[in-house]
């Protein structure tokens, strides 16, 4: 379970494909500190299996003209069914990923309850950038967008957002929402690098979801 506060920037430095696969290798640094074999990272919002890891050598030293401290890496296998579901299978060597740990029963709740696992691919349709923020809207995929409502919580690439508004589908055009992000958000995410026509992952608030299934099940037992 994640809270969709991204720790840090990885860059994607191998990507070997398999026969219903692919092994992928990430560049990094905070989020090494308390790797294990078989632990969770998300990665843009997708939760994997660490398969290999090497942490970073000793910082070279403090102060203005230290050196930046160097990075590792991990390794985690991407499986058919994510590539297929997610925008995983369209990185490539040099994209920017954002990486976030699993949530510890003990830290505080920043975000909201993210599990990794996404629930369709978005596309980025219009960036309305204003004095200290920017507004985006992404086309959601047929039938999300009855999880999504003004002001609640919506996961994409892994960054915890408020939904601004919600548009339902009309004609030809697909069902669309709107998030404003903050220069944090921008900086510190790949969010601020994302432009229109490019992919998103998309994960909806699970509580919704649940609420559906429970109100289908008593609305069939009558």
């Amino acid at each position: 379970m994640f809270t969709g506060i991204v720790e840090e920037l990885g860059v994607v430095t191998a990507i070997e494909p398999r026969q219903d696969a692919a092994s992928l290798t990430v560049e990094c640094r905070g989020v090494l500190d308390d790797v294990a074999h078989g632990a969770s990272v998300a990665v843009n919002g997708v939760c994997l299996t660490v398969t290999s890891f090497a942490r970073p050598p000793d910082s070279p030293g403090d102060g203005p003209a230290a050196p930046a401290a160097p990075a590792g890496m991990f390794t985690a296998d991407v499986m058919l069914e994510t590539l297929n579901r997610s925008s995983l299978g369209g990185l490539a060597v040099g994209d920017r990923v954002n990486l976030e740990r699993p949530v510890r029963l003990s830290d505080r709740l920043g975000g909201h309850l993210v599990q990794g696992h996404v629930d369709g691919v978005g596309v980025v349709l219009e960036r309305a950038p204003a004095e200290h923020w920017e507004v985006v809207r992404i086309a959601l995929p047929p039938r999300l967008d009855r999880y999504l409502v003004e002001k609640g919580s919506v996961t994409v690439d892994g960054v915890s957002l408020t939904v601004v508004d919600v548009r339902p589908a009309a004609g030809a055009e697909p069902a669309s929402f709107t998030v404003s992000l903050i220069p944090t958000t921008l900086a510190d995410t790949t969010l601020g690098s994302r432009a229109v026509g490019d992919k998103v992952n998309i994960e909806v608030d699970v509580l919704a979801k649940y609420v559906e299934k429970l109100h289908a099940d008593l609305n069939g037992s009558h």
